[in-house]
């Protein structure tokens, strides 16, 4: 019998190591939905050296649904004078099949949309980047360490934001686009996603957490 011991304390570590990684998962979850829970208001931030809209699916050369709701946020952000640059982030769109890369970018979409509703060409600028990580660095390429922003995404993506963001020296504020927080129930995938990234993030960098997506 003591030929198994090692066996059997071999299995209870992994059990444990299995256990404590749910767990870990688990709580990281509920701080991802505590810390949706944004105002949307351009009360609610302060002034700050830029508005930072991450991207979101385009179609050809037209803006999503989920792109127009950050932009207009963004846009009511630079109208209340809450910052005098915007940079917007994304990577190459789809073309309307959504089989192949199409011309257009998500960043020369959102940059034509702001721009078409008055925000003057030199307020924007373009950080072409594929997938949220890259944005965030990407735009902190464009602005001074330790610049002070606001960053438009969805509710959801909250506390990744934020980890992400500080971790390249970036100061951040959250402003979700209206209507981004939804019920748990519904964002059963983007939760476990969010979840998932912040707790490797936190481990190993938020850079590597590609998966959690634009």
């Amino acid at each position: 019998m003591m030929l198994f011991a090692p066996i059997r304390w071999a299995f209870k570590l992994a059990y444990f190591a299995v256990l404590a990684a749910v767990v870990y998962v688990v709580v990281t979850g509920f701080q991802v939905v505590t810390a949706s829970h944004l105002p949307t208001s351009a009360a609610a931030v302060r002034p700050a050296r830029a508005i930072v809209v991450l991207g979101a699916p385009v179609v050809g050369r037209v803006a999503g649904p989920d792109l127009v709701a950050r932009l207009e946020q963004a846009l009511a952000l630079y109208q209340a004078k809450l910052a005098p640059t915007v940079v917007v982030t994304g990577a190459p769109a789809v073309a309307a099949s959504g089989a192949t890369p199409a011309s257009a970018a998500v960043t020369t979409v959102s940059a034509a949309w702001l721009e078409a509703r008055g925000v003057p060409v030199s307020s924007v600028v373009a950080a072409p980047a594929s997938g949220a990580p890259a944005g965030i660095s990407a735009a902190a390429a464009r602005l001074a360490h330790g610049a002070q922003v606001i960053v438009v995404t969805d509710a959801i993506d909250a506390l990744w934001v934020k980890g992400a963001a500080s971790r390249i020296g970036l100061v951040t504020q959250v402003s979700p686009a209206v209507g981004s927080e939804k019920s748990v129930v519904t964002e059963v995938g983007p939760l476990w996603r969010q979840a998932t990234a912040v707790a490797v993030g936190r481990l190993i960098g938020y850079g590597r957490t590609t998966w959690v997506g634009d």
